[in-house]
């Protein structure tokens, strides 16, 4: 009875299923950690409730869409696609500017990243238009255009409002195009287009008058990006008070992982959270190092890797384009925000980004959720794939013993 429950509640990849729990479990501990040195007023259980609300939440949303045949992932491409691209125009004209940002919009007091439903609708674009351009050699050279048109916009609004976003997306989309077999031609033009535009737009940036920083609006952030970019890159010696007067976050963060040994101080015993601005989100794995020592930051850092690693295996076994572009496109996404987060945490450069599945949240919390949904919908798809290798995921769908 037991393994007859155990097999109806978790379908799909066995190994996904175990880290998506670890890192729920992570994220429970870690952020009710980080958080709880914070309060200053009000209920000390509130941010961990609404943290729990939020885990609780994500876990059914993965049920719900684990369960989803490979066939309705894919018509929901284009509704989620454009829910994006309408919530990033909202919040342009229309949503609260929060420390002089518009990415969020309220519904019925609730509180949306629409540049989550963006990131998820690109990736699932992609998939979709370079499987319906797949012939012998891989994808023809028409699909570049196609998937250029659909990310334009979106990733135009999200680069004015958070640089790191947007090339999170642009690496995804590009690894995306490598693993479908674009036109070799194309992938040297992209590549090398963007590195002249990233030398282009860092000179602009470095010469943009310091004049700029005292406007509101895109030129702040501009200025905003520039000393970001000297402040990582500069060889000249700081003293300790400069250092931590210039950069509360990577100053603090640093402290953390100095003091953190192999071990750790143990949960709940961090010391760095009372300083570090956004611990719970933008700096959670320097807080999870400290607590849980350089070994407990490798095993977080293996149990992103193992994902990736896992959405390979289950892409290898599909029979299908689309299924196999889809979670490889979402095992990318989840993994290069993790090591961009990571690498926030203990290097030089600081920007805001979350740590996928472990930093509080609420829209970050649940897309991720529907991410580690869609890879175990997939993981079912090619198990039977396995055994039907000539059949569609269509047919697989729809067969008499379908998956449901």
């Amino acid at each position: 009875m037991g393994d007859k429950l155990k097999r109806y509640l978790f379908k799909g990849d066995k190994t996904i299923w175990a880290v998506f729990f670890i890192l729920c479990a992570i994220s429970w501990v870690e952020v009710f950690s980080a958080t709880s040195g914070q309060i200053k007023t009000g209920s000390y259980w509130s941010p961990i409730i609404k943290h729990t609300t939020f885990l609780v939440a994500g876990i059914v949303v993965v049920w719900i869409i684990h369960n989803m045949k490979v066939a309705w992932i894919k018509k929901t491409t284009h509704v989620i696609y454009w829910m994006g691209v309408v919530g990033l125009l909202w919040a342009q004209f229309f949503g609260p500017r929060i420390n002089d940002s518009a990415r969020w919009i309220i519904i019925w007091g609730m509180t949306i990243q629409p540049m989550e439903f963006a990131k998820m609708g690109l990736v699932m674009v992609t998939a979709l238009i370079s499987a319906q351009h797949q012939d012998e050699e891989g994808t023809d050279r028409f699909a570049l255009k196609r998937i250029a048109m659909y990310a334009a916009l979106p990733v135009l609004i999200i680069f004015k409002e958070n640089l790191s976003t947007a090339g999170i997306i642009l690496v995804t989309i590009y690894a995306m195009m490598f693993v479908s077999r674009y036109p070799k031609g194309q992938m040297w033009k992209i590549l090398g287009g963007a590195v002249a535009a990233g030398i282009i737009g860092i000179t602009l940036i470095l010469s943009a008058p310091e004049s700029w920083g005292e406007d509101d609006g895109f030129k702040q952030k501009i200025i905003t990006w520039k000393h970001r970019i000297v402040d990582a890159v500069k060889s000249e010696p700081v003293t300790a008070e400069n250092y931590v007067i210039k950069n509360p976050q990577r100053t603090y963060s640093h402290i953390a992982i100095a003091s953190s040994h192999i071990l750790g101080c143990g949960p709940g015993n961090s010391v760095q959270r009372d300083f570090i601005p956004h611990a719970q989100s933008d700096f959670i794995y320097a807080i999870i190092i400290e607590e849980l020592g350089l070994l407990g930051g490798i095993i977080v850092l293996l149990l992103y890797m193992t994902i990736l690693f896992r959405c390979g295996m289950i892409a290898k076994k599909c029979e299908d384009p689309y299924p196999a572009f889809l979670v490889m496109g979402v095992g990318m996404i989840i993994t290069m925000q993790a090591l961009l987060h990571m690498y926030i945490s203990v290097g030089n450069f600081v920007t805001g980004q979350p740590l996928p599945l472990i930093s509080q949240g609420g829209t970050s919390v649940i897309i991720n959720c529907v991410y580690v949904g869609m890879i175990l919908s997939i993981s079912r798809y090619a198990k039977k794939a396995t055994a039907n290798p000539k059949q569609s995921f269509e047919e697989i769908d729809n067969e008499n013993n379908p998956i449901i």
